[in-house]
């Protein structure tokens, strides 16, 4: 059956199938195309206890290249535009900019909150300028590709699917579920982490909503992983990044600190998150989407 003939009813179930079975083959995919470029390139994504920034960028790409493949089918088969919500929306690269603005500073927030407990200590790693640059320039590129590629699989795909069998509402908090089903294998996963990872999918979901795309979660999402591993140092998601710019070194309570995860676990995120969600709403004007 062509999907020109599918009637409307159809289209959602149609959907669902299709994502539930690229979400079961998508990793099997990523490691045939990323390894024979790894071999190639001879590409270590693991060392010294760091990740490195090549590889890192190389995944990246290849996961975002997937996941638009994902979603342009999706859009395929819902007879959705590429312009239409959730992917484009109004004023997208400032909704963007404000996203990884508070990204970035609550994110900072909470590691200063950690030092100032005195759980953590940080100190500079004594970078030349141009190396330091260029680590830190490079890490927040592959950083944004990397949380649009996230963002285009929890939530542009999620929603799209979601919402036209179980609502707003519902879509939301699928995007929750997923958000921290996702993230179930990384090193040194916690509860109160996978928690607040569930709570961050809430927030990145609604906001898509609020704002008509999903522009200002990408921001979001590449202010907030930059600030903890690749700025200072500390693990993000249960990984350290070569090269970072700071050396922060957690001294205290897991609960503080979050112990292997990084500051993500700190339940100084919660609070994060919140504060997050109050500058949202402060510094957008709250769209009606479709």
């Amino acid at each position: 059956m062509k999907i020109a003939t599918l009637g409307p009813a159809s289209r959602p179930w149609l959907a669902l199938a299709f994502f539930v079975i690229s979400y079961m083959v998508f990793d099997p995919i990523e490691s045939a195309i990323y390894k024979p470029l790894a071999h190639a390139l001879d590409l270590h994504m693991i060392r010294d206890g760091s990740m490195g920034l090549l590889p890192f960028g190389v995944l990246m790409i290849i996961r975002l290249a997937l996941d638009l493949g994902v979603v342009a089918t999706l859009l395929l088969i819902l007879n959705r535009r590429v312009t239409d919500f959730p992917l484009a929306g109004p004023a997208m690269l400032r909704m963007t900019l404000i996203g990884v603005a508070i990204g970035l500073s609550v994110m900072v927030s909470v590691i200063l909150s950690i030092l100032a407990l005195g759980d953590a200590t940080v100190h500079w790693t004594s970078q030349p300028p141009a190396l330091a640059l260029l680590h830190g320039g490079g890490w927040f590129a592959f950083d944004f590709v990397g949380a649009a590629g996230e963002e285009l699989e929890g939530r542009v795909a999620v929603l799209l699917v979601a919402q036209p069998l179980i609502g707003r509402r519902g879509a939301i908090l699928a995007s929750g579920i997923l958000f921290a089903g996702i993230h179930l294998g990384n090193p040194g996963a916690t509860d109160i982490w996978l928690l607040r990872l569930f709570f961050q999918g809430l927030l990145l979901a609604w906001a898509v909503y609020r704002t008509g795309s999903f522009w200002w979660s990408t921001g979001y999402h590449t202010g907030w992983n930059w600030a903890s591993a690749p700025l200072f140092g500390a693990a993000g998601s249960g990984y350290l990044d070569a090269g970072h710019l700071f050396d922060f070194v957690p001294t205290g309570s897991e609960w503080i600190t979050g112990g292997s995860v990084g500051p993500e676990g700190s339940v100084f995120a919660f609070v994060a998150m919140f504060a997050a969600l109050i500058m949202l709403i402060l510094t957008t004007p709250g769209k009606t989407t479709p």
